[in-house]
């Protein structure tokens, strides 16, 4: 247990870290603590430090912890607000903390649902020729909001129309070969359903496409 004061022996730098300091204290404690919270707290050798102020030391060290593993994983890719909160709650850091840092995200435009759901909905859309439905299903995983998932749905099947996406996915056989046998026709419908795309967009393109309308 921590006494009521505890004196700072040594500061001394964390290897292969260009941040991170151990501070090491009379009561045989050593703490991480980064360079920005050793400067902003004035935390020097032989300074006494209380219990309430340390307890406020490693409060702000947990925020820069928890802020730069959310930075790590944005930078690999993209990432939802929601994805995000699972990834960090899975490592362990507080809820209350993971929300605070997520503000803090959202006001310096670093996470943004709309923009990831755009660039998600893209890319499934070009990948695996998705229809309304299972993109729809997808982006609950990652948004949510339910407005927010519509906002986005509608946003992107404005820009690519329904049946151009379907039309990617018939070509590969002839219209002839389509016409011609009811089994492949069957084949087509049924993986186009399982793309998520509504029968009605289905029969129209597959229409068009025999009738050599694309």
């Amino acid at each position: 247990m921590l006494k009521k004061k505890n004196r700072i022996l040594s500061i001394y730098p964390k290897k292969r870290s260009k941040d991170l300091f151990f501070v090491k204290l009379d009561n045989g404690a050593t703490l991480e603590v980064s360079n920005s919270i050793l400067t902003s707290e004035s935390i020097k050798e032989g300074k006494e430090i209380d219990a309430s102020n340390l307890e406020n030391l490693l409060s702000k060290q947990e925020y820069q912890n928890l802020k730069n593993a959310g930075l790590a994983l944005l930078s690999y890719r993209m990432r939802s607000k929601r994805e995000l909160y699972e990834k960090l709650l899975a490592k362990n850091y507080d809820p209350t903390n993971i929300d605070l840092v997520l503000i803090d995200f959202e006001k310096n435009g670093w996470i943004n649902d709309e923009e990831f759901g755009l660039a998600f909905s893209k890319d499934q859309i070009n990948q695996n020729s998705l229809g309304p439905i299972a993109l729809k299903y997808k982006l609950k995983k990652y948004i949510n909001s339910d407005d927010m998932i519509s906002k986005i749905l509608s946003s992107i099947y404005s820009e690519i129309d329904i049946q151009s996406i379907i039309i990617k996915v018939l070509k590969k056989y002839t219209s002839d070969e389509i016409r011609g046998n009811h089994i492949l026709r069957e084949k087509i419908i049924n993986k186009l359903k399982r793309k998520g795309h509504y029968w009605q967009d289905i029969n129209d393109s597959i229409n068009r496409y025999i009738e050599g309308g694309f």
